[in-house]
């Protein structure tokens, strides 16, 4: 036992959703707005499905040469939205405070110090553009060994492709490193199909779908990733 490496030798790390908060507020007032705007009494709720959907469609097809920015895919699904419930709003004006906020966006509690404590590598693996993780990195004044982007991969999770790049720049196998992060498709589906141990974030308590890959740990937050490095530093 003694002989054996210690494990995980390095953590991967999702950001929105993880490290700081999600964009849902900035995400719902567009969604209100463009509901309020609406002469077929629509909701908000069904502005988020379709716009969450069109979004979604793109950021799968988007990789290798059609690889599009997150920012880029917002406007567009953004657009077709508007477009679809014929709301004739301004798509740069809606959009600005969501792109505010991926630069700026607020922090959990907990993350400084678990960050903090991490006594392996943290690598960030982040659907989102280089500049709007920059920007959110140093505003917080957060510091990682490295930084793997949708935008560096030209892919976006639950492709395999950051989460390859992010081994091929550690130099480690899918075995050695312990992914975290909140989205079941994303980051646990993702990481798992590559034979990747995962920690969920579940700061909401979601029951964890039966169709879904199951994770191999579970937390209410970040502090789930000391637990896991304590329990292992003393195996």
């Amino acid at each position: 036992m003694k002989n054996q490496k210690p494990w995980p030798r390095a953590i991967l790390l999702d950001f929105y959703g993880t490290v700081v908060e999600e964009d849902w507020v900035p995400i719902a007032s567009v969604c209100d707005q463009i509901a309020t705007a609406s002469a077929d009494n629509v909701t908000s709720q069904q502005v988020l499905s379709q716009w969450g959907r069109l979004m979604g469609d793109m950021c799968l097809e988007s990789h290798g040469a059609n690889f599009r920015l997150q920012r880029d895919i917002e406007r567009i699904s953004l657009d077709a939205t508007l477009r679809h419930f014929d709301v004739h709003l301004d798509s740069e004006t809606l959009s600005r405070g969501l792109f505010e906020y991926w630069e700026c966006p607020p922090i959990f509690p907990e993350s400084r110090s678990v960050i903090a404590q991490c006594t392996v590598p943290v690598c960030l693996v982040s659907n989102i553009d280089n500049a709007d993780l920059a920007s959110a990195v140093k505003h917080h004044d957060l510091h990682f060994e490295l930084i793997v982007t949708s935008e560096d991969c030209r892919a976006y999770k639950p492709r395999p492709e950051p989460f390859q790049k992010a081994l091929s720049r550690l130099a480690l196998a899918a075995r050695d490193v312990l992914h975290v992060g909140d989205s079941l498709s994303a980051d646990v589906q993702g990481a798992k199909a590559l034979g990747i141990p995962v920690l969920w974030i579940n700061r909401k308590n979601k029951p964890l779908p039966r169709t879904e890959m199951r994770p191999d740990y579970e937390s209410s937050d970040l502090t789930g990733i000391v637990g896991a490095l304590r329990k292992n530093d003393s195996a």
